[in-house]
This record gives C-alpha cells, sequence and structure tokens, in this order.
C-alpha cells in the first residue's frame, strides 16, 4: 500500500487526481478489499512501482457499478493505459454493468480506444475558512437538527430520498454513510409537518502533500428531498456547515459536485465563495 501511496501523490503531483485521501478514511475505504483478485502492480527497475490498478464495484438500481482506478509512474503512459485495460476486462467478467474512470482534465489520452466514452465533467469546489463564515439565515417553517437529536436511520432515509433521481445513484446503509462523520456535522432540515427536507453531512479532513490549508473541512451529500426543492435549503445547510466546521478547526472547505447538475447546485455554492479548484473527467463503458 505506501508504494500505491506513492503512485497516487504523483496522480496528485501531475494533475490526475485531486487529493490523496486521509489515513482513517482510506482505511475504511479498503476494508475488506481483495486485494488479489481486484488489484495489479507492475513492479519499476529499483523505484517501486511502475504502475498500480484497483478494481472496486457498488450495487446500483440499474446494475452493478466498477470503478477502475489506475495510476502510473509519469514516464509510464503505456503501464496506465495497459492497467486500465485490465481492470475494465476484469469488471466486465465480474458482471459489471457500468465502468468507470475518473480521471483529471486534460488526462483521458487513450480512453477512447479502450471503450470509454466521456460522460461529464465532476468538479472539486474550494474556499476559505480563514476567517468565521457568515452566519446562516435559516429558511422560515424549517427546523435545523443534528445527528445527535434524530432517531438512528433518519439521515439515511433522507439521503436516499433526496438523491434518488440523480446521476448514478447508489443507495447507501446508515453504517457506509455516517462512517467518519460527527453527529454535531450531519444536519438535516425538518419541514413543519416533521418531515425530512434537506440535509448534509461533513467532516474534517488531513491531506498529506495537499497544497489546501490543513485541515479542510469537506461537505458532502448536500441534498433536498424533491418536495422541497427550490426554498434556500441547500444554502442554508451549507452555510450552517461552513459555520460548525470553522469551529471544529477546519481552516479550508472543499465539496464536489456534478458539473452537469440539473439542479446546478454550484450557483448555490458559488454565492457562498466556493471556487472551481480542480475537475475530473469522468469516463464509462457499459456493457448491457
Amino acid at each position: 500500500m505506501p508504494a500505491v501511496l506513492d503512485l497516487w501523490r504523483e496522480d496528485v503531483r501531475s494533475g490526475r487526481r485531486d487529493s490523496v485521501p486521509g489515513d482513517d478514511r482510506l482505511s475504511r475505504r479498503l476494508s475488506g478489499f481483495d486485494w488479489e483478485a481486484s488489484s495489479r502492480v507492475v513492479d519499476g527497475p529499483g523505484r517501486g512501482l511502475d504502475g498500480a490498478v484497483l478494481v472496486s464495484s457498488r450495487p446500483a438500481p440499474a446494475g452493478t457499478i466498477a470503478i477502475v482506478e489506475a495510476s502510473a509512474a509519469a514516464d509510464r503512459p503505456d503501464v496506465l493505459n495497459e492497467l486500465t485495460r485490465w481492470g475494465l476486462g476484469l469488471a466486465k467478467a465480474a458482471g459489471a454493468s457500468t465502468v468507470m474512470v475518473w480521471r483529471g482534465l486534460g488526462h483521458n489520452d487513450g480512453l477512447d480506444r479502450l471503450g470509454l466514452e466521456f460522460v461529464r465533467p465532476w468538479w472539486r469546489m474550494d474556499r476559505t475558512l480563514a476567517s468565521a463564515p457568515v452566519a446562516p439565515a435559516a429558511v422560515p417553517g424549517y427546523e435545523l437538527h443534528d445527528a445527535r437529536s434524530i432517531p438512528t436511520g433518519r439521515l439515511v432515509e433522507a439521503h436516499n430520498l433526496s438523491f434518488a433521481d440523480h446521476w448514478r445513484f447508489t443507495p447507501r446503509t446508515e453504517e457506509e454513510l455516517m462512517a467518519g462523520r460527527p453527529p454535531e456535522l450531519s444536519l438535516i432540515a425538518v419541514a413543519p409537518d416533521g418531515a425530512s427536507a434537506a440535509l448534509t453531512l461533513n467532516q474534517i479532513e488531513r491531506y498529506a502533500s495537499d497544497p489546501r490549508p490543513q485541515p479542510v473541512g469537506i461537505i458532502s451529500s448536500v441534498g433536498t428531498l424533491p418536495e422541497h426543492r427550490r426554498r434556500g435549503l441547500a444554502t442554508w445547510l451549507v452555510a450552517e456547515a461552513l459555520v460548525r466546521l470553522h469551529q471544529a478547526g477546519a481552516r479550508h472547505a472543499s465539496l464536489y459536485v456534478d458539473g452537469k447538475s440539473p439542479m446546478r447546485a454550484f450557483d448555490v455554492y458559488s454565492k457562498l465563495g466556493f471556487e472551481l479548484a480542480f475537475e475530473t473527467e469522468v469516463w464509462e463503458a457499459r456493457f448491457p
């Protein structure tokens, strides 16, 4: 794993990847990963690894989605494409209906020749937390709660209902959704009738070899149930999350958003001071 992490750091320096996950998130992500069956490495002469690929998968309503995560030394683009080809073949043989490859903008050479198609941009938007953010304005009629004061299971239910109509939606469980997320940073807006209306889940991370001021507050899973959209709930929740992340010690904030979001979520984030910091291209191969 240390040699794979060295490749990932090289990816960050080259622009193929936006960051290397922190230790806690990485250990959760790779817990139970089948290295023998789902990974391959290429040894480099006297310098660690020339390349590595990890293939993971998750169930989705339309079939299994696999993610092929290939990395290679900067002077071995041939290794990068060959490992990507191997990952595609493994995912297809394992029954995946969709295989995804994520690459930093401009690092897509050869992906189309492997049968992959560019499907959308995925943006990381950043803003500073060097000073205290402006206090949020509440949406009249709604109440704000965090995970300390709501029943177990309510946040995951709100999450799955909010994102059911989003691109490549996958239902989540309570365990995977809340892992590593402090309850005081997991927020939900409740409608006048007591129903869940919107949510955002947040945490603080530290990233090695990263130019962002550390630690970084990560705002994720910003979602609103369809019947409560266009009322300013997302703006309220993200603004509140910024205040709480700053109070918890975060010096910077980042979030990820679909660059083709039909709800134009990025407009909300821009108004809250976020700017585009990194663009990833999402490529897919489909096997009906």
